[in-house]
């Protein structure tokens, strides 16, 4: 986001195990969603991600081998997610699918191993493209 600045898609002080925990148990026991916790889009310096000790931080641009949006875009997409919650999954709604979405205006991910390689997430990014046309019409 600039200024040492990034825009964080994350549950706090979780690591990726219980995250991926916390998943299931949402997919298995729905009535358990407001017991779980929620995502929220924060605006943080870079510094001050927790990330486990040895571990490095690093911008991994390139990965997904897409064509990125123009910056204006990117920078709307961030503002208008900014400060909203949302429930994590990993299957559908996850960092990756949120970082891609921001970056290249499709929710991608990568990390599931059963998924095509850089195969859009179709219901996410028409999730995400939905909200972001709801905020337009509340700005106007």
């Amino acid at each position: 986001m600039g200024q040492g600045h990034v825009i964080h898609f994350g549950v706090g002080d979780e690591n990726m195990t219980q995250k991926a925990c916390r998943s299931l148990v949402q997919q298995m026991l729905p009535r358990w969603k407001g017991v779980l916790k929620k995502t929220a889009v924060t605006s943080q310096p870079i510094s001050d991600i927790r990330v486990p000790a040895g571990t490095r931080v690093r911008v991994n641009n390139d990965k997904h081998r897409l064509v990125p949006s123009i910056t204006e875009q990117m920078m709307h997409r961030c503002h208008t997610f900014l400060h909203q919650q949302f429930k994590y999954d990993l299957i559908n709604f996850n960092s990756e699918h949120f970082a891609t979405f921001v970056r290249y205006g499709r929710a991608v991910c990568t990390q599931i191993p059963f998924q095509k390689l850089n195969g859009d997430h179709f219901d996410t990014t028409e999730t995400l493209e939905l909200i972001m046309r709801q905020r337009m019409e509340t700005e106007t």
